[in-house]
């Protein structure tokens, strides 16, 4: 079976005039969690789509999902937790107690805020799970990359032809994925903060999804006046 897992825990305090968490800012009259629940289930090979959100905005969730008329038979809302991998894994537990899971399943973990990815990027995403277990999509550095220790001078500038940014979806084998987490002592699980990480630091490679500039990440007030722009190509 293929699953998404959309991570929406996020409080939005980069955001210096959210009164509310950042994915559900309205961009163009719909919230921005809408965009993203929307491609996902636009995807009819997806089975179900997980979204895990801070416990006191269910109610606010549930509401938008029926006014978006968005198919509940698919799409659960569950507790997110208290950092990106932990609403990752309380989604794999979730799936994990309404099905058997078995080797071969695959979850496709996505940041609510990027509402722009692209259909290529979430069949790449399927594909490259299915074959390597484990995928993320990747975007090549253009621009000049330094290197300081002290915040205030330059020590080097690195080699940007090795250098990749991390953009999601991350596609996984969920029998690894769990296997892999549950595998690491709680310090570990307390300094990795992307989800690849997870199997890079258990010795599994990571395939590279070619990513999207418009696959931007909705954080700042700048990021907002961006994706209003671009949601009018929607």
């Amino acid at each position: 079976m293929i699953f998404a897992g959309i991570v929406a825990g996020g409080s939005g305090t980069r955001m210096k005039n959210a009164a509310m968490p950042k994915q559900f800012i309205r961009v163009l009259d719909k919230p921005i969690i809408i965009y993203t629940i929307e491609k996902f289930a636009e995807q009819r090979h997806i089975d179900e789509i997980y979204i895990g959100i801070k416990p006191d905005w269910h109610a606010v969730m549930d509401q938008l999902l029926e006014e978006y008329g968005i198919d509940r038979s698919r799409v659960k809302v569950i507790d997110g937790g208290s950092d990106r991998n932990r609403t990752v894994m309380n989604i794999v537990d979730a799936i994990k107690a309404a099905h058997e899971i078995k080797k071969g399943d695959i979850i496709i973990t996505h940041d609510a805020v990027r509402p722009f990815l692209t259909d290529t990027m979430i069949e790449e995403n399927i594909i490259g799970a299915l074959k390597y277990s484990a995928c993320g999509t990747y975007l090549k550095c253009v621009d000049t990359v330094v290197s300081s220790q002290n915040g205030e001078t330059i020590d080097s500038s690195l080699d940007r032809s090795t250098l990749y940014r991390a953009q999601t979806p991350q596609s996984f084998d969920i029998t690894l994925l769990d296997k892999y987490y549950n595998e690491l002592d709680e310090t570990k699980k307390a300094r990795l903060t992307d989800t690849c990480s997870i199997f890079t630091e258990s010795g599994h490679k990571i395939h590279i999804v070619e990513g999207d500039t418009v696959n931007i990440k909705i954080t700042t007030d700048s990021d907002l006046i961006i994706a209003k722009l671009l949601a009018t190509r929607v």
